[in-house]
């Protein structure tokens, strides 16, 4: 089955995605690190997001064409964003494998 021209603009659109982070974080090594720059803990909040974000969304994909699955999405991702923000600020260590346990009940979730 060839592929559509959707599926050919979803794959490029991925690419450059993919090129981006990965010059973001080429720039980050050989310039880095600034002081406007977040620490490690909040990169690894970024990760965490996308992460159960990309898991969720994958699973759910019949449900895509629904509004109400969107705004269902945005809401836990607000709720998730919110609750992390304050255990991170709450607390002055935070090791990234920290991240793992609080993912997987959220994932189950």
């Amino acid at each position: 089955m060839p592929p559509t021209r959707k599926r050919i603009v979803e794959y490029v659109v991925a690419i450059l995605v993919g090129v981006g982070v990965v010059g973001a974080i080429i720039l980050y090594a050989e310039v880095g690190p600034f002081a406007w720059m977040p620490s490690l803990r909040w990169w690894g909040l970024a990760a965490n997001t996308a992460l159960l974000v990309w898991v969720t969304i994958k699973s759910f994909r019949r449900y895509w064409h629904r509004r109400s699955f969107w705004l269902t999405m945005t809401g836990f991702i607000c709720i998730h964003l919110l609750a992390w923000s304050a255990v991170l600020l709450s607390v002055s260590e935070w090791g990234l494998l920290w991240f793992l346990p609080p993912l997987m009940i959220e994932a189950g979730c």
